[in-house]
């Protein structure tokens, strides 16, 4: 497997995402959908993503931090097309990614390539490793004619792993060397953008540690951007340079990843890091206990942590803008 080929041209911001939406309807049963239509009620829907914005440069890793529900893989499938958005632009490698041909989408994906979080749900059982990692060459035509072993060799061993894994299945594997295959299948194109969802939440510690580095080596040898999605703080910290947190589908924060813990200001942060944290006893962190709101207050237009804040105030009601408090550093909130 080669390395970024030097003569491609890429923008700086390899991939662009702007006011990025996307919801969902509440699903309900035959009969309660045919009452509500005959009573004249508006399906509920589900706002998984707000008017998202954010950029990914050249060589480097984007952290997406976030709880459950966040809207984390919601993104990453919006950007794979997956589910198509409900409004908002991306351009990868200054290509439009929504609203183009079957063709043009195809050739968009070849440059966007995802590593999954189930390395044992996300690899084939009746497929051989040779199988896996040569049918994105197929779907793209660019399998090679000659030493077609040779190539695959070389793009195991980029990987970690031996030739001779070529012709097992992957219920021969543990799931870190799982996980390896997937990683491997996803740099067969060469991408410029490596989505990881949730890569290493599935592993143990210690081979958590060692997909990281892996992870870190490749992106280093390709100049790869990558958006690296994780509930897990230290994580994201350890492999990002920059961190942009989304709460309920709305990005709340960006800042490097280097500031995470002594400059995240927005509150749910500071609930994130006091949740998931275990600091010394004088370094404890702010709490971050809900406030007592009115649950009768309107939150469609009011900001989307406006129920949990403990700083919540009217300003709460309207939703703050995402603006920028010092360079590389962005907040949305109305007391920061």
């Amino acid at each position: 497997m080669t390395g970024q080929n030097p003569d491609k041209h890429l923008p700086a911001a390899v991939l662009e995402v702007d006011s990025l939406s996307r919801s969902f309807s509440v699903e309900k049963s035959l009969l309660h959908s045919a009452v509500d239509r005959l009573r004249g009620i508006v399906p509920q829907s589900l706002q998984a993503l707000h008017e998202v914005s954010f950029s990914v440069a050249r060589g480097e890793t984007l952290g997406l931090l976030g709880e459950s529900g966040s809207g984390k893989s919601t993104l990453a499938r919006v950007l794979m097309g997956i589910y198509e958005p409900d409004s908002g632009l991306a351009k990868l490698c200054g290509r439009e990614i929504f609203g183009v041909s079957g063709s043009e989408r195809l050739a968009v994906l070849r440059d966007m390539q995802m590593v999954f979080q189930d390395p044992f749900g996300s690899l084939d059982p009746r497929m051989t490793v040779r199988q896996i990692i040569s049918e994105p060459l197929k779907i793209h035509g660019l399998m090679p004619r000659e030493n077609v072993d040779a190539f695959l060799t070389r793009a195991l061993a980029d990987v970690g792993l031996e030739a001779g894994a070529l012709g097992l299945y992957p219920s021969e594997f543990s799931g870190g060397q799982r996980q390896r295959i997937g990683i491997c299948r996803a740099l067969m194109l060469n991408p410029a953008l490596l989505i990881a969802d949730e890569a290493v939440s599935a592993l143990d510690v210690s081979v958590q540690a060692q997909i990281l580095e892996l992870l870190i080596r490749l992106r280093s040898e390709r100049n790869l951007a990558m958006l690296f999605i994780s509930h897990d703080v230290a994580v994201v910290r350890q492999i990002s340079d920059r961190i942009i947190l989304l709460y309920r589908g709305n990005l709340v924060e960006e800042l490097p990843a280097d500031q995470l813990l002594e400059n995240g200001c927005h509150p749910y942060t500071r609930h994130l890091l006091a949740a998931a944290l275990f600091l010394r006893e004088g370094d404890r962190l702010p709490d971050a206990s809900p406030a007592n709101v009115s649950a009768k207050v309107e939150t469609g237009s009011a900001c989307c942590y406006f129920q949990a804040c403990p700083k919540a105030g009217k300003e709460c009601q309207q939703r703050p803008q995402l603006r920028e408090i010092k360079p590389g550093h962005r907040v949305a909130c109305h007391f920061v």
